[in-house]
């Protein structure tokens, strides 16, 4: 399935050229808003300097390519099994499962434990889990619910590994090249979903939706290897004494101090919010778009693939653009005028006719989705270092929690309503949030950054 941006969100540290996350030393005060818009054209270049950041983005690329090409294998082969359009719903409320139950658990474990061994281990788990789909597909015994199972078990690696993957490169990154780091990721992702979505679509029709899980398995090794090389040691992002006393009550008192740093910082909440409204909207677009492909436009499979690859090269534009059009615009006015384009795209999608508007339409949805990196990047920046993992699994948990209820609501609704007036339902909704974001954003004061202290 596509990730929401999160799966795409770099993190910020500060040293000139020492790479080593154990290296990394002092205090660093990341510049808010003015931060963003300290860019230049060879800004994004610069990142690659670090070679631990090259690393991870030639194994984060490699895996989304995989990713790509998963999303449409497992809404098609969830289709083809049980025959009803509804079962892309149920495979998409196995994957908030995990959020819902463990998310807390999983910041407090993230901001305990070697970042890099965690989402090396996850890696190889999630490869595991989805190789066992074309072992039982060989064996004649799938069924519809090991495809739930494999789902659930590949959605909670996702949920461990990807806080541990945003702290890791958080730890690498210098603060100025935090929203070049953003965005690049996101590239990242969407340059990979855009080439696995086409040619997971084509790979579906010519041979099977299962082989192409094969395929997203190799990706997840691929970027195992890639993180394993980042750096060299063990690294704790915790001070021992503050995680001596062990047990559930340790775990319990990490997860209270995660919410008391919440509590202090109003704008986090506000940050949050607007990041839920645009993964809602993906929550939706995920479930609707294979049934739409099939049923409404009926363009198949590759159409499906096609459709999605949009969204990707969409995404992949809207990144390119992003920071050059924030600092000539604003920020503010870039995260609410990016939302009502979403509401506006998402309404018009709906309705389109055929396969070239809807592809038009949603290459649209994906440059837009993009304003989300700058709500993300001030959640990070108003976040200190060493709350990263718990403040991320809080809000995860509330997505989840709340996506799942969005899921049953869908399942519900598509055999209810046509599929175009759900569409525009959706871009309606987001038409409130854009509101609601342009009164946080302007009628509210805002408050500075979080001081990051990096020190070991």
């Amino acid at each position: 399935m596509r990730r929401a941006a999160s799966g795409g969100e770099a993190q910020e540290a500060g040293r000139s050229r020492r790479t080593a996350a154990g290296n990394c030393a002092g205090v660093f005060n990341a510049k808010g808003i003015g931060a963003m818009n300290e860019v230049s054209a060879a800004g994004r270049w610069e990142i690659f300097r670090f070679r631990p950041y090259l690393l991870y983005f030639i194994g984060h690329t490699i895996s989304m390519l995989g990713t790509g090409m998963q999303f449409i294998a497992t809404s098609w082969l969830a289709m083809q099994l049980t025959g009803n359009p509804a079962s892309v719903a149920y495979v998409l409320i196995f994957t908030s499962l995990p959020g819902v139950v463990l998310s807390p658990l999983i910041g407090v474990f993230v901001d305990r434990f070697d970042r890099k061994w965690i989402a090396v281990l996850m890696d190889v788990f999630r490869a595991a889990a989805l190789l066992a789909i074309p072992l039982l597909w060989w064996q004649g015994m799938l069924e519809p619910w090991h495809l739930y199972l494999v789902t659930f078990l590949v959605a909670l690696g996702d949920e461990i590994y990807t806080p541990a993957a945003m702290s890791l490169i958080r730890e690498v990154i210098p603060p100025q090249k935090l929203l070049y780091a953003n965005s690049t990721n996101a590239i990242a992702m969407q340059s990979g979903v855009l080439l696995g979505a086409g040619v997971g679509g084509l790979l579906v029709g010519l041979s099977s939706a299962v082989s192409v899980m094969g395929i997203n398995a190799a990706s997840f090794l691929v970027s195992a290897v890639c993180i394993l090389l980042i750096r060299k040691g063990v690294v704790r992002p915790t001070r021992a004494e503050q995680a001596s006393s062990g047990g559930f009550r340790s775990y319990w008192e990490d997860m209270k101090e995660g919410w008391t740093h919440i509590r202090g910082r109003h704008t986090i909440l506000i940050f949050y919010a607007m990041i839920f409204f645009i993964r809602m909207s993906l929550y939706t677009i995920n479930v609707l778009l294979g049934p739409f492909a099939k049923d409404t436009l009926m363009v198949g499979a590759a159409g499906f693939g096609y459709i999605d690859a949009s969204f990707a090269l969409g995404a992949v534009t809207g990144n390119l653009l992003l920071p050059p059009i924030a600092r000539a615009l604003g920020n503010r006015l870039v995260m609410t005028g990016g939302m009502a384009g979403i509401a506006l795209a998402i309404f018009l999608f709906g309705f389109s006719g055929g396969l070239g508007i809807a592809m038009l339409l949603y290459f649209l949805i994906g440059a837009f989705f993009q304003v989300g990196i700058l709500f993300i990047t001030r959640a990070q920046e108003e976040t200190e270092l060493a709350y990263q993992g718990r403040v991320h699994s809080t809000f995860n948990t509330v997505f989840s929690i709340l996506s799942l209820g969005i899921y049953l609501i869908m399942a519900q609704l598509m055999n209810e309503l046509s599929l175009r007036y759900l569409f525009a339902i959706q871009g309606l909704i987001v038409a409130v949030a854009a509101f609601i974001a342009f009164y946080a954003l302007y009628a509210r004061p805002r408050s500075k950054p979080a001081v990051q202290n990096l020190s070991n």
